[in-house]
């Protein structure tokens, strides 16, 4: 129970996203669709409404902590983790509790205990600063590492259609990914050691079904065989490159994507997060001009282990995790 008994925590109960979004737009100031909140949290085809929720005596949202599943590999081993999202408390209840009795700590331990404990491998987010030290000292969180930015800046030259041709490479803008997908991901996996599962499946869920329009997927082939894929999305002047995942024998094929692509929009840099693993990828971004440097918001890599009591150094040592992997895209 928080710090005082007028409140009172549960689990989402249908109905509840009238109130949410309410808190939402309380605490943000920015709208959130019921389409959004549906997508998300109850058409995830890998869980649902793993939501907690604390009302005041008054029956009005104050608190919120939710996570949506997420399947992951890690060589060959399936695991499902959460990723943490749309952590908010109203602000007229701050003040109250600290800590662990806080509304947000008792929110979010209701959440552990309901959802996660003997449950889930992990949690993880990308979090700010602030966050960050309150999950580090009151829910015990790790800090894995910064998040891993790379920046170019354009102009980026093209590659004409016959230089793409004699190499036998082919490009194509995705609507429905399809079983070609499952095989590309179940031949390069190993390549990357720890990874979302970034199946056709995935792709759908979290790309093509998103109500936020945007993101567009871009696949290249070798001589007709898939080899790799990108999601972008443009945002003001800047191409997100969102996710990716590349046969590493056809390394050279992210060259071409990138040349097919940015130069066909009004941008002025090209911005993804890859952190420096796998190394022959890194290898690739720095030859194609890219540079590593601090992410602009100081956003980190957070975890906390539950039925995989040593997900913090697995991940510290083996994820690889695109801007795709979070919410912020």
């Amino acid at each position: 129970m928080p710090a005082d008994d007028r409140f009172v925590t549960r689990a989402y109960e249908a109905g509840d996203e009238t109130a949410i979004l309410d808190l939402f737009a309380r605490c943000f100031h920015a709208p959130r669709t019921l389409e959004h909140f549906h997508w998300k949290y109850l058409q995830n085809p890998y869980g649902t409404a793993h939501i907690s929720l604390t009302f005041d005596a008054d029956g009005r949202l104050v608190g919120h902590y939710a996570g949506y599943p997420i399947p992951f590999v890690e060589g060959g081993r399936e695991l499902v983790a959460h990723q943490i999202g749309d952590t908010m408390t109203d602000p007229s209840v701050r003040h109250i509790g600290r800590g662990p009795t806080s509304i947000l700590g008792h929110t979010a331990l209701h959440f552990y205990t309901t959802f996660c404990e003997h449950k889930i491998a992990y949690n993880y987010g990308f979090n700010v600063a602030n966050i960050q030290r309150f999950s580090l000292r009151f829910l015990r969180s790790d800090r894995v590492e910064p998040v891993s930015y790379w920046r170019r800046e354009l102009p980026l030259k093209g590659i004409a259609r016959a230089s793409r041709w004699i190499r036998g490479y082919q490009l194509e803008l995705v609507t429905q990914p399809g079983e070609e997908f499952d095989r590309l991901f179940e031949r390069v996996a190993p390549a990357y050691r720890f990874l979302v599962r970034r199946d056709a499946r995935y792709l759908r869920w979290r790309y093509v079904d998103c109500p936020d329009r945007g993101a567009f997927i871009v696949a290249i082939r070798k001589w007709r065989r898939l080899v790799g894929w990108s999601v972008f999305r443009i945002r003001e002047k800047r191409l997100l490159w969102g996710d990716a995942l590349f046969d590493p024998r056809h390394a050279g094929a992210i060259e071409v994507l990138l040349r097919h692509v940015v130069p066909g929009y009004p941008v002025e840099r090209i911005e993804a997060w890859f952190p420096p693993r796998p190394k022959w990828l890194a290898d690739v971004l720095q030859r194609a001009g890219f540079i590593a440097e601090p992410e602009p918001q100081d956003l980190s890599v957070m975890c906390v282990p539950f039925v995989m009591p040593d997900a913090t150094e697995r991940i510290r040592q083996a994820l690889y995790y695109t801007m795709g992997d979070s919410d912020l895209f």
